[in-house]
């Protein structure tokens, strides 16, 4: 594979490569180790959709509008294998001859021969945050805890981020997820911690550690191999090898425990601890007075925070809330007045079809969703698990499902909706009403039956507890 790619480069006045994921990103860094960047002209996809629309100082563009151009061009197409017929049937129907499937396999394998030159540095930490997000999750919290403990400042923490961001703590070094400097660091830290899945481009090393600290907690919607059918291939294939990277999960209950066994393809150790991001509502009042301060609310105000989550089938229309309706509602029930923080699933790429006039704080671009979660008076979300998250607060939790046969039909449940202690509305009518007429007495103690049978270890102290563990087995410091 490395001759006959390098050769047809090298022969190549200009190349596109096909694709913006991790295989795209390797190739772009495997040309670049053998001089060969500058013949790269951009990336292509079929639509952009949710892609960045730029990579390495490059942009990403839609096959659509480069047809031309591609055509005289050496089109290397980069993803996995498993939709590489695909994209070759498209490029054929649209005249493009000249391109050449990577093995992604064998890519890897040069590329990562190069990498380990460097030896596992004994005490670097990776973190990822939803493969680039902010400084937020589980991982957070178990930074913070090792800043904290870390008195000789022995150890070097480093982040990966899709932008370089200021709300980083200054130990903590950012590296741009995907670049070549990205996959150096991963190459060599002893310890990696992430809340979601590494796919198939990512290689784990003998001394290495891999703690997989999943962003789920809730026993809502189904996923993994539970819904397999409504997965792609190279999720699966990537969850699987991500399982087999993994040599510890962490785990808030006993429910999630029985769920990382039967459905996430693993079998290893699960440190049942409670969740590092749960620790937050062990301090709540001094996160609310910071989330406060940073968007200039009063504080005689109080704060609902719509949260709604993702769909895999592209519904818009779902996303109707009526903000002003909401507001008015929860001010005659709490007596009291009310802002509206708006914050977008990480992702989800489609449009919230508010009123113009709606006045509401968007909040999507906060590091710390945990945070928003322990500053809200009140939350709204749909089928996402948040609303497990904010229960530790004990505070109302009403959740809006406007299209709730097709998310049925679509995701499914562990639990069905209507065991679920949380207030349910299907209308933006019945959420007002059942805003106006809610019972907190009723609800709290609903919402404490079912926090019980759960079996939740969550006590305030899950950071520490995963600290203590990684210093007694796997870091020195």
């Amino acid at each position: 594979m490395r001759t006959k790619l390098i050769s047809e480069c090298r022969r190549a006045d200009t190349v596109y490569i096909y694709g913006a994921g991790a295989v795209a990103d390797v190739l772009y860094i495997f040309l670049k180790q053998k001089g060969m960047q500058n013949k790269v002209r951009a990336f292509v996809v079929t639509k952009l959709g949710g892609n960045v629309s730029e990579k390495f100082g490059l942009e990403v563009t839609e096959l659509a509008g480069n047809l031309i151009e591609l055509k005289k061009a050496l089109v290397i197409v980069a993803v996995q294998e498993g939709i590489q017929e695909e994209i070759g049937r498209v490029l054929h129907e649209n005249g493009i001859a000249g391109f050449l499937c990577v093995d992604s396999g064998k890519l890897l394998d040069d590329f990562y021969e190069e990498l380990y030159r460097e030896p596992v540095d004994e005490h670097k930490v990776m973190f990822q945050n939803q493969s680039g997000e902010g400084y937020g999750g589980n991982p957070k919290y178990i930074a913070e805890k090792l800043l904290e403990t870390d008195k000789s400042r022995r150890l070097e923490l480093v982040w990966a981020v899709s932008r370089y961001r200021d709300s980083f703590p200054e130990r903590i070094r950012q590296v741009i997820f995907g670049s070549e400097e990205y996959y150096k660091e991963l190459a060599t830290a002893r310890v990696w911690v992430d809340n979601s899945r590494k796919g198939r481009s990512v290689r784990k090393r003998e001394g290495q550690f891999y703690v997989q600290a999943w962003h789920g907690a809730a026993p809502v919607k189904r996923v993994e191999c539970d819904v397999a059918d409504k997965l792609p291939p190279y999720y699966i294939e990537g969850a699987k090898h991500d399982s087999e990277m993994a040599d510890v999960f962490l785990s808030g209950s006993e429910f999630y425990s029985k769920l990382y066994r039967d459905s996430f393809w693993y079998d290893g150790a699960i440190l049942k601890y409670g969740l590092p991001r749960h620790d937050v509502f062990w301090h709540m009042e001094e996160i609310r007075e910071k989330v406060r301060r940073f968007y200039r609310i009063e504080k005689e105000v109080s704060v609902v925070l719509y949260a709604p989550t993702f769909r895999d089938y592209g519904d818009t229309k779902c996303y109707d809330l009526d903000l002003k309706g909401v507001l008015d509602a929860l001010e005659r029930r709490f007596h009291r007045p009310f802002r509206m923080m708006v914050s977008r699933h990480p992702v989800n790429y489609q449009e919230y079809s508010f009123e113009r006039d709606a006045e509401y704080l968007s909040v999507g671009e906060y590091d710390d969703f945990q945070e928003l979660l322990a500053a809200a008076d009140v939350l709204i979300t749909d089928y996402s698990g948040c609303m497990y998250d904010f229960s530790y607060t004990g505070r109302p939790v009403f959740l809006y499902q406007k299209d709730y046969e097709k998310y049925l039909e679509d995701r499914n449940f562990y639990i069905p909706m209507d065991k679920l202690p949380y207030i349910k509305a299907h209308t933006n009518d019945e959420l007002r009403k059942a805003i106006e007429e809610f019972d907190r007495k009723g609800y709290t103690v609903r919402l404490q039956t079912f926090m019980e049978s759960m079996g939740n270890y969550d006590k305030g102290d899950a950071s520490e507890k995963v600290v203590r563990y990684l210093r007694e087995h796997v870091l020195d410091f």
